[in-house]
């Protein structure tokens, strides 16, 4: 099987989770370097003012006294350059420069683009330039930016190092989680894949439910749950398979035992011919019937039943009516009057699939009763016959595919095993319910919980 670790949901979750650790790193880091280089840089301009606020006072006989100013300066004057030009009316234009500022202006300069007062002077670095002027004197100053790019180199480099170990643990860490987190789910994918390529699958095979996280451990009961109902399933086709080939082998064996019947022995007695093609056609009804259930059995799989708000009693009615005169066995009818939502085809076909199998295992001297009534406000429709009945165990598998109750008695008595499967199959179309019950002192009940309101589809 190829490998898609790199498309995995923890190599995802690592992926998506470095990422955001490292732009929050770098978020703050730029935050953080943007606000303290504005401070550092709002501090030189204030220094800057503060400079050209002490020339102002070093003046002496109109010129900067520059040792006055460096010793009475607050601001420290080792890396300031200075020039002062006087334009005083009617006297000479002086330019006054402190110490190898002269020097310094010679120097090439780079304006900082974005950034007017910044400047670099080659051999020099980085300098804020500051101009102001009063009484006619004019004072620029370059105030250095040493201390500044020095603390935000620092900033930089702490950045730099902060970035590259908190992606390293991020990720590190990230996944470490993200595979903890994943490993319940990567053990459900593999316990799938060893069911999924199993040989001999026994159906009843079922995934390991991790206790956390939640979300895993439900995931992993509904998969179980959903393999129970797909395994029963299968169960159950393979079982319908083989009680299928086995109701159909019987007839046809027999058929093929007349045929051979009729070939061999068909000359000289004439008289077996007739019995043989009254058994073969007898036979071949039977199969027939047979097929025809399948058929119904497997449309209805997939079938939908369009139901309406009617009469139950009204139905029953019609239905018993029309029917009780092919039936030896008597019929009493107590019939309430109430509605329930229901289709009247499945119901007619139901209630007479439910006569007919009473009067199967009933005396023909027998009374079949057909009630209606209201049961914890719900319609309920009960079948109650005086035949064999139905033991304890029969009970459970009634409903199923060519159950037959007491096979050894259930030979003389006409059917395929499919009425009361398609029975249970309609009922459930209908949104109803089927039990079965004893009828004492001896006999059997089905009864039938029609919908008073229908359930909302899935």
């Amino acid at each position: 099987m190829r490998n898609f670790s790199g498309h995995s949901n923890a190599a995802q979750i690592t992926r998506t989770f470095s990422g955001m650790i490292l732009l929050i790193i770098l978020l703050t880091g730029i935050s953080i370097a943007g606000v303290v280089g504005y401070r550092l840089t709002k501090n030189r301009m204030n220094d800057a003012e503060i400079l050209i606020s002490s020339l102002k006072r070093s003046f002496i006989d109109d010129a900067p006294d520059w040792h006055q100013w460096k010793m009475n300066s607050p601001i420290d004057t080792k890396d300031t350059y200075v020039k002062v030009s006087t334009k005083i009316p009617n006297q000479k234009h002086q330019i006054f420069y402190s110490p190898n500022t002269r020097k310094f202006l010679d120097a090439k300069e780079w304006q900082a683009p974005g950034f007017r007062n910044i400047r670099y002077r080659d051999g020099f670095g980085f300098f804020y330039r500051s101009g102001a002027e009063s009484r006619h004197i004019y004072y620029e100053t370059w105030t250095s930016l040493h201390d500044v790019i020095h603390i935000f180199r620092l900033i930089l480099e702490d950045l730099l190092l902060v970035i590259i170990t908190g992606s390293i643990l991020g990720y590190l860490i990230t996944a470490w989680l993200a595979h903890r987190l994943n490993r319940p789910l990567a053990a459900l994918t593999h316990a799938a894949a060893q069911i999924n390529h199993t040989e001999n699958v026994s159906y009843h095979e079922a995934l390991p439910v991790p206790i956390e996280p939640a979300e895993v451990h439900d995931l992993g009961v509904e998969i179980n749950q959903l393999l129970q109902s797909l395994n029963e399933q299968v169960l159950r086709d393979h079982q319908f398979v083989a009680d299928a080939s086995h109701e159909l082998r019987t007839p046809l064996t027999a058929i093929r035992g007349h045929i051979s019947l009729i070939n061999r022995r068909g000359e000289q007695h004439p008289e077996i011919i007739s019995r043989s093609l009254e058994f073969i056609d007898h036979e071949s009804a039977r199969m027939q019937g047979l097929v025809e259930n399948l058929l119904q059995l497997s449309r209805m799989d997939h079938a939908e039943a369009t139901l309406s708000y009617q009469s139950v009693d009204t139905v029953i009615r019609e239905t018993v009516t029309n029917y009780e005169t092919s039936l030896p066995q008597t019929i009493d009818m107590a019939l309430t009057p109430t509605s329930a939502y229901f289709n009247s085809a499945n119901l007619q076909q139901i209630l007479i699939a439910l006569l007919s199998n009473a009067s199967k295992y009933s005396p023909q001297s027998g009374t079949i009763q057909v009630t209606v009534l209201e049961q914890n406000d719900q319609p309920t429709i009960t079948i109650a016959d005086q035949g064999i009945g139905i033991s304890d165990v029969d009970k459970n598998h009634v409903f199923e595919r060519f159950y037959r109750v007491d096979q050894a008695r259930s030979q003389a008595i006409p059917g395929t095993g499919l009425g009361l499967a398609i029975v249970a199959r309609l009922t459930e179309l209908n949104q109803a319910q089927i039990s079965v019950s004893d009828n004492q002192p001896h006999g059997t009940i089905f009864t039938i919980h029609l919908a008073r309101q229908l359930k909302s589809p899935a």
